[in-house]
Protein backbone atom coordinates (compact mmCIF):
# COMPACT_ATOMS: atom_id res chain seq x y z
CA UNK A 1 0.00 0.00 0.00
CA UNK A 2 1.61 3.34 -1.13
CA UNK A 3 1.27 5.26 2.56
CA UNK A 4 0.08 8.63 0.79
CA UNK A 5 -3.12 7.12 0.32
CA UNK A 6 -4.10 6.59 4.23
CA UNK A 7 -5.95 8.24 6.31
CA UNK A 8 -5.37 9.44 9.37
CA UNK A 9 -8.27 9.75 12.45
CA UNK A 10 -7.71 11.48 15.51
CA UNK A 11 -7.70 10.26 18.82
CA UNK A 12 -9.68 11.78 21.46
CA UNK A 13 -8.85 11.58 25.32
CA UNK A 14 -10.61 12.70 28.64
CA UNK A 15 -8.36 11.72 31.97
CA UNK A 16 -10.78 11.24 34.72
CA UNK A 17 -10.19 12.16 38.17
CA UNK A 18 -9.94 8.93 39.84
CA UNK A 19 -7.45 6.65 41.04
CA UNK A 20 -6.00 3.70 39.72
CA UNK A 21 -5.79 0.49 42.23
CA UNK A 22 -2.30 -0.97 43.05
CA UNK A 23 -1.41 -4.49 44.91
CA UNK A 24 -1.84 -4.50 48.41
CA UNK A 25 1.75 -5.96 48.84
CA UNK A 26 3.08 -2.46 47.29
CA UNK A 27 5.51 -0.68 49.58
CA UNK A 28 4.51 2.66 48.71
CA UNK A 29 1.39 4.77 48.33
CA UNK A 30 1.61 6.82 45.02
CA UNK A 31 -1.06 5.81 42.47
CA UNK A 32 -1.84 6.79 38.68
CA UNK A 33 -4.55 8.98 37.47
CA UNK A 34 -6.94 6.75 35.04
CA UNK A 35 -8.87 7.59 32.02
CA UNK A 36 -10.12 6.42 28.84
CA UNK A 37 -9.24 7.21 24.94
CA UNK A 38 -11.60 6.85 22.38
CA UNK A 39 -10.06 5.60 19.20
CA UNK A 40 -12.44 6.59 15.88
CA UNK A 41 -11.90 3.53 13.39
CA UNK A 42 -12.26 5.25 9.94
CA UNK A 43 -14.57 2.73 7.16
CA UNK A 44 -13.56 2.78 3.85
CA UNK A 45 -16.81 4.96 3.19
CA UNK A 46 -18.19 2.36 0.51
CA UNK A 47 -15.87 4.31 -1.73
CA UNK A 48 -12.04 2.89 -1.16
CA UNK A 49 -11.32 -0.39 -0.38
CA UNK A 50 -9.75 0.20 3.09
CA UNK A 51 -9.93 2.53 5.38
CA UNK A 52 -6.98 3.58 7.84
CA UNK A 53 -6.51 4.63 10.95
CA UNK A 54 -3.01 5.45 12.97
CA UNK A 55 -3.93 4.53 16.54
CA UNK A 56 -1.58 3.88 19.49
CA UNK A 57 -2.79 3.29 22.79
CA UNK A 58 -1.61 5.96 24.90
CA UNK A 59 -2.82 4.67 28.65
CA UNK A 60 -1.23 1.43 30.68
CA UNK A 61 -2.78 -1.27 32.83
CA UNK A 62 -3.17 -0.89 36.70
CA UNK A 63 -0.25 -1.76 39.02
CA UNK A 64 0.23 -5.28 40.06
CA UNK A 65 3.10 -4.44 42.17
CA UNK A 66 5.05 -1.16 43.11
CA UNK A 67 8.17 -1.53 45.74
CA UNK A 68 11.78 -1.39 45.76
CA UNK A 69 14.29 -3.78 44.82
CA UNK A 70 16.26 -4.82 47.40
CA UNK A 71 19.41 -6.68 44.96
CA UNK A 72 19.79 -5.96 41.50
CA UNK A 73 21.59 -8.59 39.62
CA UNK A 74 22.16 -8.48 35.09
CA UNK A 75 18.29 -9.41 34.85
CA UNK A 76 16.78 -9.95 38.01
CA UNK A 77 15.23 -7.81 40.85
CA UNK A 78 14.33 -9.32 44.02
CA UNK A 79 12.59 -7.90 46.87
CA UNK A 80 13.47 -9.82 50.23
CA UNK A 81 10.09 -9.92 51.87
CA UNK A 82 9.14 -12.34 49.14
CA UNK A 83 6.00 -10.60 48.45
CA UNK A 84 5.53 -12.51 45.45
CA UNK A 85 3.19 -15.81 44.30
CA UNK A 86 5.89 -17.94 42.14
CA UNK A 87 4.85 -17.89 38.40
CA UNK A 88 2.51 -14.75 38.90
CA UNK A 89 3.74 -12.82 36.40
CA UNK A 90 5.31 -15.51 33.75
CA UNK A 91 5.42 -14.81 30.05
CA UNK A 92 2.76 -16.96 27.91
CA UNK A 93 5.03 -18.84 25.93
CA UNK A 94 7.12 -16.09 23.77
CA UNK A 95 4.54 -13.58 24.50
CA UNK A 96 5.44 -11.54 27.83
CA UNK A 97 2.23 -11.11 29.82
CA UNK A 98 3.74 -8.44 32.75
CA UNK A 99 6.32 -5.86 32.25
CA UNK A 100 9.10 -4.08 34.66
CA UNK A 101 8.99 0.23 35.06
CA UNK A 102 11.69 1.73 36.57
CA UNK A 103 10.48 4.48 38.40
CA UNK A 104 14.16 5.88 39.77
CA UNK A 105 17.51 3.70 39.19
CA UNK A 106 18.84 3.60 42.83
CA UNK A 107 16.39 6.44 44.25
CA UNK A 108 18.04 9.08 42.48
CA UNK A 109 16.46 12.29 40.62
CA UNK A 110 14.53 11.57 37.11
CA UNK A 111 16.89 12.09 35.11
CA UNK A 112 19.07 9.32 36.60
CA UNK A 113 20.46 6.84 34.17
CA UNK A 114 17.89 3.99 33.79
CA UNK A 115 14.88 5.98 35.20
CA UNK A 116 12.07 5.06 32.89
CA UNK A 117 12.84 2.40 30.90
CA UNK A 118 11.07 -0.82 31.06
CA UNK A 119 11.51 -4.61 30.79
CA UNK A 120 9.37 -7.66 30.05
CA UNK A 121 9.01 -10.30 32.67
CA UNK A 122 9.94 -13.98 31.80
CA UNK A 123 9.34 -15.14 35.12
CA UNK A 124 9.15 -15.21 38.84
CA UNK A 125 9.26 -16.72 42.12
CA UNK A 126 8.47 -15.49 45.23
CA UNK A 127 11.36 -13.33 45.56
CA UNK A 128 13.05 -12.15 42.54
CA UNK A 129 11.51 -11.42 38.90
CA UNK A 130 13.45 -12.47 36.12
CA UNK A 131 13.78 -10.33 33.08
CA UNK A 132 14.06 -11.45 29.24
CA UNK A 133 16.71 -8.30 29.13
CA UNK A 134 19.14 -7.12 31.25
CA UNK A 135 18.78 -4.24 33.21
CA UNK A 136 20.33 -0.78 32.02
CA UNK A 137 23.37 1.33 33.12
CA UNK A 138 22.63 2.65 37.17
CA UNK A 139 19.55 0.52 37.63
CA UNK A 140 21.11 -0.53 41.58
CA UNK A 141 19.88 -2.02 44.81
CA UNK A 142 17.16 0.59 46.03
CA UNK A 143 15.81 0.50 42.40
CA UNK A 144 12.07 1.66 42.38
CA UNK A 145 9.97 -0.30 40.27
CA UNK A 146 6.07 -0.66 39.30
CA UNK A 147 4.63 -4.05 37.58
CA UNK A 148 2.26 -4.05 35.06
CA UNK A 149 0.31 -6.49 32.60
CA UNK A 150 1.07 -5.50 28.92
CA UNK A 151 -1.81 -4.83 26.71
CA UNK A 152 -2.72 -8.00 24.11
CA UNK A 153 -4.84 -7.92 20.90
CA UNK A 154 -7.55 -9.45 23.13
CA UNK A 155 -7.42 -6.83 26.44
CA UNK A 156 -7.44 -4.20 23.95
CA UNK A 157 -10.01 -5.26 21.01
CA UNK A 158 -11.86 -8.10 23.04
CA UNK A 159 -11.37 -11.50 23.44
CA UNK A 160 -14.42 -12.23 21.88
CA UNK A 161 -13.90 -9.07 19.25
CA UNK A 162 -16.38 -7.06 21.24
CA UNK A 163 -14.24 -3.84 19.32
CA UNK A 164 -16.75 -4.70 16.34
CA UNK A 165 -14.09 -5.57 13.88
CA UNK A 166 -15.11 -6.78 10.65
CA UNK A 167 -14.12 -10.92 10.85
CA UNK A 168 -13.74 -13.55 8.30
CA UNK A 169 -10.66 -14.74 6.81
CA UNK A 170 -7.58 -13.38 6.46
CA UNK A 171 -8.41 -11.44 3.43
CA UNK A 172 -11.83 -10.58 4.37
CA UNK A 173 -11.15 -9.50 7.95
CA UNK A 174 -10.48 -6.30 8.89
CA UNK A 175 -6.59 -6.41 10.18
CA UNK A 176 -4.43 -4.66 12.63
CA UNK A 177 -1.22 -3.76 11.39
CA UNK A 178 1.70 -3.64 14.31
CA UNK A 179 5.54 -3.15 13.22
CA UNK A 180 8.20 -5.91 14.27
CA UNK A 181 11.47 -4.06 13.17
CA UNK A 182 11.54 -5.66 10.11
CA UNK A 183 7.90 -5.86 8.50
CA UNK A 184 4.31 -5.92 9.69
CA UNK A 185 2.49 -8.46 11.98
CA UNK A 186 -1.05 -8.94 10.62
CA UNK A 187 -3.54 -9.40 12.89
CA UNK A 188 -7.26 -10.23 12.19
CA UNK A 189 -10.53 -12.26 13.94
CA UNK A 190 -11.51 -15.01 12.27
CA UNK A 191 -14.75 -16.69 11.95
CA UNK A 192 -14.93 -18.81 8.84
CA UNK A 193 -12.29 -21.02 7.22
CA UNK A 194 -9.36 -23.13 8.56
CA UNK A 195 -8.36 -22.80 12.23
CA UNK A 196 -11.20 -22.02 14.10
CA UNK A 197 -12.94 -18.73 15.88
CA UNK A 198 -10.86 -15.91 17.02
CA UNK A 199 -7.97 -14.00 16.87
CA UNK A 200 -4.89 -15.01 14.43
CA UNK A 201 -1.60 -13.75 13.05
CA UNK A 202 -1.82 -13.75 8.92
CA UNK A 203 -0.21 -17.13 8.33
CA UNK A 204 -1.41 -19.06 11.29
CA UNK A 205 -5.06 -19.54 10.83
CA UNK A 206 -4.81 -22.30 13.67
CA UNK A 207 -2.83 -21.15 16.20
CA UNK A 208 -4.59 -18.45 18.54
CA UNK A 209 -3.18 -14.99 18.83
CA UNK A 210 -5.71 -13.07 21.54
CA UNK A 211 -2.74 -13.21 24.52
CA UNK A 212 -0.06 -11.35 21.74
CA UNK A 213 1.48 -8.31 23.30
CA UNK A 214 0.80 -4.82 22.36
CA UNK A 215 3.63 -2.48 23.83
CA UNK A 216 2.39 0.86 25.05
CA UNK A 217 4.96 2.80 22.57
CA UNK A 218 3.65 0.62 19.68
CA UNK A 219 2.25 2.53 16.60
CA UNK A 220 -0.79 0.53 15.15
CA UNK A 221 -2.52 0.67 11.86
CA UNK A 222 -6.28 -0.36 11.56
CA UNK A 223 -6.93 -1.41 8.34
CA UNK A 224 -10.68 -1.37 7.41
CA UNK A 225 -12.31 -3.04 4.90
CA UNK A 226 -16.20 -1.92 6.12
CA UNK A 227 -17.73 0.56 5.29
CA UNK A 228 -18.99 2.36 8.58
CA UNK A 229 -16.63 3.59 11.09
CA UNK A 230 -16.23 2.37 14.65
CA UNK A 231 -15.43 3.75 18.03
CA UNK A 232 -13.07 1.96 20.61
CA UNK A 233 -13.09 3.01 24.18
CA UNK A 234 -9.73 2.07 25.96
CA UNK A 235 -9.73 2.75 29.74
CA UNK A 236 -6.46 2.71 32.02
CA UNK A 237 -4.29 4.22 33.70
CA UNK A 238 -2.30 7.62 32.42
CA UNK A 239 1.58 7.23 32.19
CA UNK A 240 3.54 9.07 34.74
CA UNK A 241 7.30 10.08 34.75
CA UNK A 242 9.93 10.20 32.05
CA UNK A 243 9.93 7.62 29.42
CA UNK A 244 12.64 5.51 27.81
CA UNK A 245 12.27 4.74 24.18
CA UNK A 246 14.91 2.95 22.24
CA UNK A 247 15.22 3.99 19.13
CA UNK A 248 17.52 2.15 16.00
CA UNK A 249 19.12 3.12 12.96
CA UNK A 250 16.66 3.18 10.23
CA UNK A 251 12.72 3.49 10.62
CA UNK A 252 11.08 3.59 14.19
CA UNK A 253 7.57 3.23 14.34
CA UNK A 254 5.99 5.19 17.68
CA UNK A 255 2.79 5.73 19.37
CA UNK A 256 2.61 9.07 21.36
CA UNK A 257 2.59 7.30 25.31
CA UNK A 258 1.11 9.87 26.76
CA UNK A 259 -2.52 11.09 27.59
CA UNK A 260 -1.50 14.97 26.57
CA UNK A 261 -0.51 16.30 23.49
CA UNK A 262 3.58 16.96 23.08
CA UNK A 263 5.20 19.32 20.78
CA UNK A 264 8.32 18.69 18.53
CA UNK A 265 10.44 21.05 21.54
CA UNK A 266 8.93 19.11 24.38
CA UNK A 267 9.39 15.77 23.58
CA UNK A 268 12.83 15.48 24.29
CA UNK A 269 14.36 14.13 21.02
CA UNK A 270 16.53 16.21 20.54
CA UNK A 271 19.48 16.64 22.61
CA UNK A 272 22.33 18.78 20.94
CA UNK A 273 24.15 15.32 21.32
CA UNK A 274 23.62 12.40 18.28
CA UNK A 275 24.67 9.81 21.06
CA UNK A 276 21.96 10.57 23.15
CA UNK A 277 19.25 12.39 20.19
CA UNK A 278 18.60 13.02 16.94
CA UNK A 279 21.40 13.89 14.75
CA UNK A 280 20.81 17.63 13.29
CA UNK A 281 21.95 18.93 9.78
CA UNK A 282 20.55 19.88 6.83
CA UNK A 283 17.09 19.01 5.03
CA UNK A 284 18.58 15.70 2.99
CA UNK A 285 21.35 14.59 6.16
CA UNK A 286 19.16 15.30 9.60
CA UNK A 287 17.61 13.04 11.18
CA UNK A 288 13.59 13.24 11.12
CA UNK A 289 10.66 12.85 12.59
CA UNK A 290 7.54 11.93 10.23
CA UNK A 291 4.15 13.20 11.63
CA UNK A 292 0.87 12.37 9.68
CA UNK A 293 -1.04 14.71 8.06
CA UNK A 294 -4.71 14.12 6.33
CA UNK A 295 -5.36 17.25 4.83
CA UNK A 296 -2.05 16.54 2.28
CA UNK A 297 -2.87 15.25 -1.13
CA UNK A 298 -6.40 16.56 -1.41
CA UNK A 299 -7.65 15.02 1.47
CA UNK A 300 -5.65 11.56 1.05
CA UNK A 301 -3.01 12.22 3.12
CA UNK A 302 0.70 11.88 3.69
CA UNK A 303 3.56 12.64 5.99
CA UNK A 304 5.08 15.97 7.13
CA UNK A 305 8.97 15.80 7.54
CA UNK A 306 10.46 17.62 9.57
CA UNK A 307 14.25 18.00 11.12
CA UNK A 308 16.10 20.02 13.25
CA UNK A 309 18.69 22.40 11.45
CA UNK A 310 22.22 23.06 12.28
CA UNK A 311 23.47 23.99 9.03
CA UNK A 312 22.33 26.02 5.90
CA UNK A 313 20.10 28.78 5.28
CA UNK A 314 17.30 29.72 8.36
CA UNK A 315 18.84 29.60 11.34
CA UNK A 316 18.81 26.92 13.76
CA UNK A 317 15.77 24.82 15.22
CA UNK A 318 13.74 22.77 14.24
CA UNK A 319 12.17 23.20 10.45
CA UNK A 320 9.71 21.59 7.93
CA UNK A 321 10.84 20.10 4.70
CA UNK A 322 10.84 22.64 2.40
CA UNK A 323 10.61 25.62 5.18
CA UNK A 324 14.22 26.30 5.86
CA UNK A 325 13.06 29.66 7.23
CA UNK A 326 10.28 28.83 9.14
CA UNK A 327 10.63 27.98 13.29
CA UNK A 328 8.42 24.82 13.78
CA UNK A 329 9.21 23.66 17.02
CA UNK A 330 5.90 24.45 18.18
CA UNK A 331 4.60 21.35 15.85
CA UNK A 332 2.08 19.25 17.87
CA UNK A 333 2.34 15.17 18.57
CA UNK A 334 -1.41 14.97 19.41
CA UNK A 335 -3.03 12.54 21.84
CA UNK A 336 -3.18 9.26 20.26
CA UNK A 337 -1.05 9.90 17.48
CA UNK A 338 1.95 7.98 15.81
CA UNK A 339 5.11 9.39 13.86
CA UNK A 340 8.10 7.75 12.68
CA UNK A 341 11.26 8.52 13.57
CA UNK A 342 13.99 8.24 10.92
CA UNK A 343 17.43 7.59 12.41
CA UNK A 344 19.81 8.60 9.22
CA UNK A 345 23.02 8.53 11.69
CA UNK A 346 25.00 5.43 13.13
CA UNK A 347 23.98 4.22 16.31
CA UNK A 348 21.19 3.87 18.01
CA UNK A 349 19.59 5.65 21.64
CA UNK A 350 17.62 6.00 23.67
CA UNK A 351 15.10 8.64 23.52
CA UNK A 352 14.36 10.10 26.95
CA UNK A 353 10.77 11.84 26.90
CA UNK A 354 9.55 13.70 29.04
CA UNK A 355 6.17 13.24 31.39
CA UNK A 356 3.34 15.07 29.43
CA UNK A 357 1.48 17.41 30.83
CA UNK A 358 4.59 17.92 33.39
CA UNK A 359 2.17 17.82 36.38
CA UNK A 360 -1.58 16.76 36.90
CA UNK A 361 -3.04 19.86 38.73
Amino acid sequence: MKISSLQFRALSVAILCAIAPVSPAQTTATTDPVGFITINIAGNGGVTPAGFTFASLGLMNPVNYQGTADQVGTNTLSVTAGPFTANQFNANGTNPAYFVEIVTAAGAVAQATGTGTTYDILSNDGTAITLMQNLGAGILAGAQFKIRAHWTLASVFGASNQSGLGSGSATTADQILRWNGFGYDIFYYQTSGIGGTGWRKAGAPTVSASLSTLYLEDALIIKRLQSGPLSLVLMGAVKTGQTVIPIVQGSNFIGNIYAAGMTLSSCGIFTNSPVTGLAGGGASGADQILIWNSSLSNGAGGYDIYYYQTIGIGGTGWRKGGAPTVDASATAIPVGQSLIVNRKATGAFNWVVPQHPANFN
